[in-house]
């Protein structure tokens, strides 16, 4: 990975983390709530300036970001910063390192004290705001270079798919569903055909079980059952070749296609975390900022022309920014999912929580996040050093 690679890996992690906190920013900024600080980074501040009673600042480590809102608490700054603020009764003020809000305002609008619903609405537009940017990315990718769907492109002789009962699978079929022993799952994309091969190979192999395959020829819907293939003894084959890209033939389709195609992003971060949380995928198999940054950098590097980097970088950043969203809406304190379940709490029972328990939760929930991240950092080193990262 060259200095330039690694730079553009930098940037694009910057934009997605700007994009979250933005999402955050604008909703607070809607629903009033005084935010003194607006960042990108974490740590001591390299620059900054304020306009309109925020100040907007550059912090010096190049990871995470902060919507620092009056009467959050302080896991909610980013990076441990507490900012009590400096009272002025004589012209009814109160200064926040230079940020200065009307009391009134202070007290009426904090967001402590505003309703559940609006503390509801900011914590989630964060992962919202990932969501769109992330469609967006996927608008242009699918525009420019089509999508891999599960079409088939030929089917090899002696292969499962051509013994299938009762009907052979042929090329330019295209499958849109696979079930086995309760499971059923859509298929889009040739992706998530392999994912789903992935996923449940053993289960398939240990059991012997057929797979119950749909399809579409010539605009009819069918069903085939065939047994996979284990020649290798890893991953289940059905005994098909792929088709290459297809372009959207219309607008509608076009939508329909970079939709659902961040969707099955959001699902693999989805079963990521639950692999990851059941023991199946180990702690090796994840990565933090550095080793995204690393795998960025690589995958910038590896493509030769500027047209194909412009598509790595933005399905990266499409992927990478549908993960943030789906990381964050993990449901624990200090993540906006916690955040979020706290305010749905506060709606329920009609009053507000202590701030000191919210404080000392959110405290200590984000104290175990950081030192995960220290460790997450280690693995991601070791990766680094021992050439996982190419």
């Amino acid at each position: 990975m060259n200095i330039v690679s690694f730079i553009v890996a930098i940037f694009i992690l910057g934009i997605i983390v700007f994009v979250h906190e933005l999402g955050h920013f604008v909703f607070a900024k809607l629903f009033k709530v005084p935010v003194y600080e607006f960042s990108i980074g974490m740590g001591k501040r390299i620059f900054s300036f304020i306009k309109n009673n925020t100040r907007y600042s550059l912090k010096i480590f190049p990871f995470g970001g902060s919507c620092a809102m009056v009467g959050e608490d302080i896991a909610g700054s980013g990076d441990f910063t507490d900012n009590l603020g400096i009272v002025n009764y004589d012209n009814n003020t109160v200064s926040y390192d230079g940020v200065v809000f009307d009391i009134d305002d202070v007290k009426k609008n904090n967001y402590s004290d505003i309703h559940p619903l609006k503390k509801m609405m900011i914590c989630i537009s964060g992962p919202l705001f990932n969501f769109i940017l992330a469609i967006i990315c996927s608008l242009i990718v699918v525009g420019l270079t089509g999508v891999n769907l599960a079409k088939v492109s030929s089917v090899p002789e002696d292969s499962p798919a051509r013994i299938a009962e009762p009907y052979a699978l042929e090329a330019n079929d295209i499958i849109n569903n696979v079930q086995f022993n309760g499971y059923n799952e859509k298929i889009i994309f040739s992706s998530d055909l392999q994912l789903f091969l992935f996923l449940h190979s053993d289960e398939i192999r240990e059991n012997n079980y057929d797979l119950n395959i749909g399809f579409v020829r010539d605009n009819a819907e069918y069903r085939t059952v065939l047994k996979p293939s284990f020649s290798d003894g890893s991953m289940a084959k059905i005994g098909i070749y792929l088709s290459e890209n297809v372009m959207p033939g219309n607008f509608a389709e076009l939508i329909y296609y970079a939709f659902n195609q961040s969707l099955s992003y959001v699902k693999s971060a989805v079963l990521s975390l639950k692999y990851l949380f059941t023991g199946r995928f180990k702690l090796n198999d994840v990565s933090g900022p550095v080793g995204t940054v690393a795998v960025i950098g690589s995958s910038i590097s590896s493509v030769p022309s500027m047209f194909n980097k412009m598509i790595v970088i933005l399905m990266l950043t499409n992927l990478i920014s549908t993960n943030l969203a789906v990381m964050n809406l993990i449901p624990i304190p200090a993540l906006d999912g916690g955040r979020l379940i706290e305010a749905l709490v506060e709606l329920i029972i009609g009053r507000k929580i202590d701030n000191k328990i919210v404080s000392y939760i959110n405290i200590a929930t984000m104290t175990l996040l950081l030192l995960f991240m220290f460790l997450i950092f280690g693995v991601d080193i070791y990766k680094i050093f021992t050439g996982a990262f190419k």
